[in-house]
């Protein structure tokens, strides 16, 4: 779901950056509940060149623009300096929101007009930011000024160049979710009625639980609240309800609320992306995977271009035995971006599955990098690392995360998952009773995740999975 770092993004990725997985790399896009969040259809602005005469301005105009105006413009890091690209539909929206401000500047003699009938130039090869979750933090690509009967009014205007400027899923790691966490924060300062706003802020703090600096209980219950705010304001946004979700599955373990409160967020919102994808992973959760490929698929028929629900899709195999499917999908996925740090995750556990063991270190290590070493990133690597032989390093990444642990908050999680690899059945059972006291089971749970295969037959591992209602 769209929420950690690295890329996400994400976060990511859910969001859990789940989208908001979305930890470090996962996510591409911007804000889930900003406009044009994310990838959408239709052809990409390659420069800045491109992107000034679509807007029939000057370059130093658009670059202006885009430091002081919140202009969505997205950056593909490189080893030195970073390539821009944009999106007409996010243009478009943008533009929307800055009459005034188009009309008070002087267009470019000769460029084509701007409106929205413009059509975008044909642009060449198409890829994808890197941005984690889980992440989530996840997309959708909406306009933030809803066209429904019943829309909101109208944001304060320093509210909305805050709100707009929130783009901790950009590259989502943990300082653009904290920076993007205080945007939000400024927008409801100066409009306390910006219902779009307390959306975003809820899928922020989803998208932070993943980096663990706090309980992930704590900061989802933020989420909580901000979310019903949202809802109070604007009862026709389905994205409160997808926070809501989140929650109830993940935290409260409440999973029949958790999928009505999916499905009101899409009869709500039908095209929302980011609540499509979620779905898809609550349904990965609850093993019911055919009808995890259909909102997954979903998903990519409404932004063919954005990676997230692609990598769902390659989890969904993944998860249920189809491990050369699930390759085969990571693989399109990294044909595109190279350095999303959730396809490179799954790619590892999915080459694990299989026993390459030096394709499947070689990419969680690559993955644990781009994600910003986050728990599950951390658990995995651990795990892979004990189950292959490397158990030294195995045990070295175990003392990091107890040591973490013992001077901070570290979530139990990922500890349970390197015992396991260790072959150290009972402490992983310790450590997992703790992080079912902690509410934070790891990216997917342990109902559904091989990694506890060869404890599913355990009384102790049976006796937390009624707890947490998925027996």
């Amino acid at each position: 779901m769209t929420v950690p770092a690295g890329a996400p993004a994400p976060a990511a990725h859910r969001h859990k950056p789940r989208g908001t997985k979305n930890p470090g790399g996962y996510n591409q896009g911007l804000n889930p509940d900003r406009p044009s969040d994310g990838p959408v259809s239709g052809d990409r602005l390659e420069s800045w060149k491109e992107i000034a005469a679509y807007l029939s301005r000057s370059e130093r105009t658009v670059r202006r623009w885009e430091e002081k105006e919140g202009l969505p413009v997205h950056r593909l890091p490189h080893d030195k300096r970073s390539s821009v690209y944009a999106y007409p539909r996010e243009l478009d929206a943008w533009r929307e929101s800055r009459a005034q401000l188009l009309a008070a500047e002087p267009s470019v003699p000769g460029a084509p007009a701007l409106n929205a009938s413009t059509p975008p130039r044909r642009t060449g090869r198409w890829r994808a930011a890197a941005v984690v979750l889980v992440l989530a933090v996840s997309v959708a690509g909406v306009s933030l000024i809803s066209r429904r009967d019943q829309s909101p009014p109208a944001p304060h205007p320093e509210a909305l160049r805050a709100f707009q400027r929130a783009r901790f899923a950009d590259n989502a790691g943990r300082v653009q979710i904290q920076t993007g966490i205080r945007y939000l924060q400024e927008a409801i300062r100066h409009d306390p009625s910006f219902a779009a706003a307390w959306s975003g802020l809820a899928t922020a703090h989803v998208a932070l639980s993943w980096f663990a600096e706090v309980p992930a209980r704590d900061t989802v219950e933020e989420a909580k609240k901000e979310a019903q705010r949202a809802l109070q304001l604007d009862p026709t946004n389905g994205a409160p309800w997808r926070v809501m979700a989140f929650a109830s599955h993940y935290v409260d373990w409440d999973h029949a609320a958790a999928e009505a409160q999916f499905r009101k967020a899409l009869a709500l919102s039908p095209a929302d992306i980011a609540t499509l994808s979620w779905f898809a992973e609550f349904l990965i959760d609850m093993k019911r995977f055919d009808e995890a490929f259909v909102y997954a698929r979903k998903a990519q028929e409404v932004a063919p271009r954005w990676l997230e629900p692609m990598t769902v899709s390659g989890n969904i195999h993944l998860f249920s035995g189809n491990h050369e499917l699930a390759i085969a999908d990571y693989q399109r996925v990294l044909e595109s971006e190279p350095s999303y740090g959730l396809a490179n995750h799954f790619l590892g556990r999915a080459y694990l599955a299989r026993r390459q063991h030096d394709k499947a270190i070689e990419r969680l290590r690559k993955s644990n990098d781009l994600l910003g070493q986050v728990p599950f990133s951390v658990g995995d690597l651990g795990y892979a690392l004990a189950v292959s032989g490397q158990r030294a390093e195995a045990e070295r990444l175990l003392a990091s995360a107890i040591a973490k642990r013992e001077q901070a908050y570290f979530p139990a999680f990922p500890i349970a998952q390197i015992q396991l690899g260790l072959g150290r059945p009972d402490a992983a059972l310790d450590w997992l009773e703790r992080a079912a006291d902690e509410r934070h089971m790891g990216y997917y749970m342990p109902s559904v995740d091989p990694h506890y295969e060869s404890a599913r037959s355990h009384p102790r591992f049976r006796a937390i999975l009624r707890r947490i209602n998925l027996q």
